[in-house]
């Protein structure tokens, strides 16, 4: 095996163009566990992996894709209920099976089904979009045994299973690897189901609990984030709240601080948001966003982007869905802290606050608020 440590942006070009990957098997890590795969277009290799796992069928592999928009690009329907869960966990550990008809990957098709997942190793999506082709997935272990994810041990017992390595370095792997959680989407017609409502299955339970994947199916969470979340964060939330409302939109917002929770919302906040007669902020106390907030939210929106930097840095696997709440509507700068002036500087807070909702939601609304990982070399 031909085994390359955390390889650059050029060197993954060059293995690309120069390794003959047909019949390859590649190691590779999802950034959450090792695993063995493949081009998805290559047979052989995939009959050569299901030998060596013991496996009886060529269907079911997981395929890893570089990005959301990889769906768009090759046509791909992903169904509108189910985008703002992947816009939430991807690029993550999430795996998701859905309908898919397309003729190039029809051989890893079961029941009319495939398994997508955006890896959350921002080098081996760079690898995979590089290639212009998915590549397989699966566990490195013999069926009904328990996967192994120590690269020492892999790199001795497994050595012959694969032809190239693909792997980060040793400061960025852990001995315990976590598997994805698994879901199917079900629709409303199809066989088996009673509900008469779109539905998630949960196949198998990994490093997501799947009481947050159905919560955030059923509701996705907008998060708000300011500096004390006592004067501009709780407006945004009660606001988004109030006018969500007047729509058909199944979403909830909630709000957070970068300090220690557990104060009452600022005078003049609750004075604007009781004007308008949005009495619920009277009970809010203030929180601390924290990884399981964010990991819990479909969007997070910050009022300065000096929160959002912060953020991004404290929660890497977060990055994705930060934005300012000028940013995600195509505006320009910070939303600034009222904190210690009077009523009518907050009253600007407050209207710039519902300007910059309106147009949150009328994104939503036409279905234009997109936003998905980028790529390494961006």
């Amino acid at each position: 095996m031909k085994l390359f440590t955390e390889p650059n942006v050029a060197k993954l070009e060059k293995i690309a163009d120069n390794e003959i990957l047909d019949g390859y098997t590649i190691l590779h890590h999802t950034g959450n566990m090792f695993g063995i795969g493949c081009l998805a277009s290559d047979l052989a290799a995939i009959n050569k992996i299901n030998k060596l796992k013991l496996r009886e069928s060529k269907a079911g592999f997981i395929m890893l894709v570089p990005d959301i928009e990889w769906f768009d690009d090759l046509e791909i329907t992903i169904p509108d209920r189910l985008k703002p869960i992947i816009e939430q966990y991807w690029p993550g550990n999430l795996t998701v099976i859905i309908k898919c008809n397309d003729p190039r990957f029809e051989h890893l098709a079961h029941n009319g089904k495939l398994a997508f997942r955006v890896p959350s190793d921002d080098m081996l999506r760079y690898f995979i979009d590089y290639l212009d082709e998915p590549l397989i997935s699966t566990s490195i272990n013999v069926s009904t045994l328990a996967a192994e994810n120590d690269l020492n041990k892999i790199t001795k017992q497994f050595e012959h299973w694969f032809d190239i390595g693909i792997v980060p370095k040793p400061r960025r792997l852990s001995n315990v690897g976590e598997p994805s959680t698994i879901i199917e989407y079900i629709e409303s017609h199809e066989p088996g189901n009673h509900s008469g409502q779109d539905k998630l299955k949960c196949l198998r339970e990994g490093s997501i609990p799947f009481y947050e994947l159905n919560r955030s199916f059923d509701l996705p969470l907008v998060m708000f984030v300011c500096t004390a979340n006592i004067c501009r964060s709780p407006i945004a939330e009660y606001l988004f709240n109030h006018l969500i409302k007047k729509t058909n939109l199944r979403y909830i917002a909630d709000s957070s601080g970068l300090m220690e929770g557990g104060s009452m919302i600022s005078l003049n906040s609750l004075k604007l948001l009781m004007e308008h007669g949005i009495s619920e902020a009277q009970v809010h106390i203030s929180q601390n966003i924290t990884p399981e907030l964010a990991s819990n939210s479909w969007l997070i929106l910050t009022m300065e982007e000096r929160q959002r930097n912060h953020l991004k840095n404290l929660m890497p696997e977060a990055a994705h869905k930060l934005f300012t709440i000028n940013e995600i509507v195509g505006e320009d700068g910070d939303v600034k802290d009222p904190f210690g002036s009077d009523i009518e500087n907050y009253r600007v807070t407050y209207d710039l606050i519902e300007d910059r909702l309106h147009k949150l939601i009328a994104k939503i609304q036409n279905k234009s608020l997109g936003f998905t990982a980028k790529k390494v070399n961006e």
